[in-house]
């Protein structure tokens, strides 16, 4: 078949072209649909939590409430020592050694898990006052706690 310059325009040529080029179209188109079909399958998986089978997963995670000191101590003194924490007045005592510098003490504390302190621990503090720490659960609420440092007698 000779195509003049007349007819090179014209829609049955052009299907006469793809036709006979048939096997490279069709796996081009294919190739292409599949490209497509995964990108698409893909930003919808990560964009709409969904889980291994497809199905939109609606459960949130819950967040910890839990904001609590569960220690607090001055690793520095010899002996080192340990506050006593009072859970349900949020108050924590210390007693040390008469002749202990309380204006600058470096409190070591932990907290319930996911939670964090203010001021945080290692951060040398002045106990010549009751000092407040804030302590923030993973959710965000909070609790105070206030240290109280006495010099021992003897």
């Amino acid at each position: 078949m000779r195509i003049t310059k007349a007819e090179n325009n014209s829609i049955n040529n052009l299907l006469y072209i793809m036709t006979k080029n048939a096997t490279i179209t069709t796996w081009v188109v294919i190739i292409l649909v599949i490209i497509v079909v995964g990108g698409i399958w893909w930003y919808y998986a990560a964009n709409n939590n969904t889980n291994n089978n497809g199905t939109t997963n609606n459960q949130t995670q819950t967040q910890s409430s839990a904001k609590s000191i569960t220690t607090f101590s001055f690793q520095q003194l010899n002996p080192q020592v340990s506050g006593a924490i009072d859970q349900s007045a949020h108050t924590i005592s210390v007693t040390v050694p008469k002749d202990t510098n309380v204006t600058q003490l470096t409190p070591t504390i932990s907290t319930s898990d996911y939670a964090t302190v203010s001021p945080l621990s290692g951060v040398v503090q002045d106990f010549t006052n009751p000092v407040t720490y804030t302590v923030r659960a993973q959710d965000g609420s909070t609790q105070n706690y206030t240290v109280t440092v006495t010099k021992a007698a003897q």
